[in-house]
C-alpha cells in the first residue's frame, strides 16, 4: 500500500513572528492567556512573565520621563532666576548716580546674585582720568595690566578659564582669597572701551568652553553704564 507523504509545514522564523505581531498589534489582547505563559529572562537570572516585563519597561520609561521633566523644570527655574538677576543688575547700573556707585553696584550684584566673588573693570586711558575708584583702573598701554592681557586687548575675544596667580594679584590685590578662575570680556569691541573681569575662588566656575551669552549681556550692561557715567 502506497504511503501518503504530507508536505512538512514551513518553518517560521523570528522575523516573521515579529512582522506578524507588528501587523496585528491586537493579537495578544485577543489571546491574553499567552501573556501569562510567555517568559522572559530577567537580569537577575529568574524568569518573568511578559506582563511583568512590560510593567518593568513602562516603569523605567515613566521614571526617565519624570527625570527629564524635573530637569526641564529646574532649567526653567534657573533661567527665570538668572533673568531676574540680570534685570536687577541692569537697574542697579542705570540708577547708580556716579561711576564709583556703578562699579560698587556691579560688584555687589555679582557677589550676591550670581555667586561671583570679584568684579573688575579696565577702561582705555583716554576716557578714564581718575584712579581712585576701587575695582576700576586705566589700561595704560605701557602698564602691567595691558602687558598681562595683551592678547585679549588685541583679539577682543572672551577668555574663560584658570586665573594665574600673577594676574589675580594684579587685578585683585586686596582679595581675602585668591580667585582661581575668571572670565575676561572685552567692552565695546568696536570702540575698544576696555575690559571686564569676573573672577571666582572656584576653579571650575569659569571654564574655556562655557556659554558666553551671560558674559556678553553683562559686558553690554557694564559698558553702557560706564560710558554714560564717563560722559555725564
Amino acid at each position: 500500500m502506497a504511503t501518503v507523504e504530507h508536505d512538512a509545514a514551513p518553518a517560521i522564523d523570528a522575523e516573521q513572528v515579529l512582522a506578524y505581531l507588528k501587523a496585528h498589534p491586537g493579537f495578544l489582547s485577543a489571546h491574553p492567556e499567552l501573556l501569562e505563559t510567555l517568559e522572559l529572562q530577567h537580569a537577575a537570572g529568574s524568569a518573568v512573565s511578559l506582563i511583568e516585563r512590560q510593567v518593568e519597561v513602562l516603569r523605567g520609561r515613566s521614571q526617565r520621563l519624570e527625570d527629564r521633566m524635573t530637569q526641564l523644570l529646574e532649567n526653567a527655574r534657573d533661567n527665570e532666576r538668572r533673568a531676574t538677576n540680570v534685570h536687577r543688575l541692569a537697574r542697579t547700573l542705570i540708577r547708580a548716580p556716579t561711576l564709583a556707585a556703578a562699579i560698587l553696584g556691579l560688584q555687589t550684584c555679582m557677589r550676591d546674585d550670581f555667586g561671583i566673588d570679584e568684579a573688575w573693570v579696565g577702561v582705555t586711558p583716554g576716557l578714564l582720568k581718575r584712579s581712585d575708584i576701587e575695582g576700576l583702573q586705566r589700561l595704560d598701554a605701557d602698564g602691567p595690566i595691558a602687558r598681562q592681557f595683551d592678547d585679549l586687548l588685541r583679539t577682543k575675544l572672551i577668555e574663560c578659564g584658570p586665573l594665574s596667580e600673577a594676574r589675580a594679584k594684579l587685578l585683585f590685590p586686596k582679595a581675602a582669597e585668591r580667585p582661581q578662575s575668571a572670565a575676561i570680556v572685552p567692552l565695546e569691541r568696536d570702540k575698544n572701551l576696555g575690559m571686564l573681569v569676573l573672577a571666582s575662588r572656584d576653579p571650575q566656575r569659569f571654564v574655556p568652553r562655557q556659554g558666553k551669552v551671560f558674559l556678553e549681556m553683562t559686558a553690554e550692561l557694564v559698558a553702557a553704564a560706564v560710558r554714560a557715567k564717563l560722559v555725564s
